[in-house]
């Protein structure tokens, strides 16, 4: 990736591309294989993830372009019409659409708001297994599509935003970290020694999982407030899903094993 940077800004674009074909061709191996099995998120996952991946290559102002228009593409082409309309409905009326999910996290968070500190632990409504008939909670999904709700549920609306801008902290601390150390490394004197480009393609990695790691949050919290539709995106190490939980766990180690004081 730092190679192929390098070649872009230089005007090689063919080679450039040349050197991202393996980790393209791996990403469309994966969402061909969420698509066989219906299994939509990891296919919003994968776009964003293509997306930033290039971003890193072509740089900020194509990089953020192409971001928009992957998010654009996968969700309005990328998942079935019908739960896209089902969603966009339940976004713009929650309490008469077909779909009360965003209603539901509405009313809970309205409730748990009632209280500085949430329901506090042990005394959350959740819902699990229960019929949905009989079901006074939350459903099932609380602890991958509605880890914000559920938090906001143990420690109310306080502990709630605490713990996304906390994490949202953590992650910008990373692009920090990033930004300060690309400019040194990569340069085309230093990409000739071995050393320097292991250190550079560690940049970009933790650069990509950082902005991943922003961007899925932001959107499982803002879907979980009504700012925008639920898109069932995870909240990266933090909610249960066995995608998401494999590709933050892939990034964090890739990163981590390339530092002495990991």
């Amino acid at each position: 990736m730092p190679l192929a940077a390098q070649l872009w800004h230089a005007g090689h674009a063919r080679n450039s591309v040349r050197y991202l074909m393996g980790a393209v061709t791996l990403m469309v191996l994966v969402a061909v294989a969420a698509f066989a099995t219906s299994d939509k998120g990891p296919l919003l996952v994968m776009a964003l993830l293509m997306a930033v991946l290039l971003a890193t290559v072509l740089g900020w102002t194509g990089g953020m372009g192409l971001l928009v228009l992957g998010f654009g593409t996968i969700f309005l082409i990328g998942v079935d019409l019908d739960v896209v309309g089902e969603r966009l409905q339940a976004w713009q009326d929650p309490f008469t659409a077909d779909r009360d999910d965003v209603a539901r996290l509405m009313w809970f968070q309205s409730e748990a708001a009632r209280f500085a500190w949430g329901f506090g632990v042990g005394q959350v409504p959740w819902c699990g297994s229960s019929r949905l008939d009989v079901c006074h909670g939350l459903p099932l999904q609380l602890q991958s599509d509605y880890t914000f709700t559920a938090i906001m549920g143990w420690w109310g609306p306080w502990g709630a935003w605490s713990w996304l801008l906390l994490f949202s902290a953590y992650a910008y601390h990373a692009l920090m970290y990033c930004a300060r150390r690309s400019p040194s490394v990569l340069t085309p004197g230093m990409l000739l020694q071995p050393g320097s480009v292991k250190e550079a393609l560690a940049m970009h990695l933790l650069f990509l999982f950082a902005v991943l790691m922003l961007m899925q949050t932001w959107i499982t919290a803002a879907g979980n407030l009504g700012w925008l539709p639920l898109t069932g995106l995870t909240w990266p190490l933090l909610s249960y899903g066995k995608s998401s939980l494999w590709v933050s766990t892939f990034f964090a180690g890739a990163w981590g094993m390339r530092r002495l004081h990991a």
